[in-house]
């Protein structure tokens, strides 16, 4: 296995055990929000995006791994394996931007209200890889659509172009709502205590796309 090729596998187990985190963290932060019966617009729904980054981050984790082990075993061809790469990219790759806007948005505004070390460096963080999936996203725009036409016409490679799709949709689900639950159980078993300083502690994203 070639070093590339090693780097890539890393940071894909990288992101998947930060996407997971993710639910985890956001149902624990629901879970505390909903016993101080928190109804406030913002922090509610900076919380429950960071169910939604989750889910696109694992997705967009299995989709490439599923894309790989498709074209490894001659489920799909090249061609289609590419396409779904593209597909990827395009559709989960803006879901993280677009969830990840509301955390990095939240972790500020609590590094602001905290003006604590720690809620600094994970606003800093957040700030960073926003601005570098934005970056890359606008880079491999074209790209991406090229990929996913490359597909058009042949019904057979649009086929299994679907159902690796709605795979790893269905598995991505039930992974996030694993950890969101076991993140909901854990707020119901805490005391209350301050929200702003859980979120601060568990408000973290260190996740890249690429």
């Amino acid at each position: 296995m070639a070093f590339a090729d090693i780097l890539v596998l890393l940071i894909l187990i990288f992101d998947f055990g930060i996407s997971i985190w993710d639910a985890y963290a956001s149902g624990y932060n629901i879970g505390m929000l909903r016993k101080q019966q928190n109804t406030s617009g913002f922090t509610v729904a900076a919380a429950w995006s960071g169910v939604g980054l989750a889910f696109a981050g694992i997705t967009y984790v299995l989709l490439v791994v599923l894309s790989y082990v498709g074209a490894y075993l001659g489920y799909i061809d090249p061609a289609t394996a590419t396409a779904v790469l593209g597909f990827d990219s395009l559709v989960f790759g803006l879901m993280i931007i677009g969830f990840g806007l509301m955390i990095t948005i939240q972790s500020i505004i609590i590094a602001a209200k905290t003006k604590n070390i720690w809620s600094i460096v994970i606003a800093a963080i957040n700030t960073i890889f926003e601005v570098l999936n934005i970056i890359v996203y606008v880079e491999t725009f074209q790209q991406s659509v090229q990929m996913v036409k490359g597909i058009a016409g042949n019904r057979k490679d649009e086929q299994n172009f679907a159902i690796l799709v709605i795979l790893a949709i269905v598995i991505g689900y039930f992974i996030t709502q694993a950890a969101y639950n076991r993140g909901i159980k854990k707020a119901e078993d805490t005391n209350i205590q301050s929200i702003g300083s859980q979120q601060g502690k568990k408000g973290l994203d260190l996740k890249s796309k690429h």
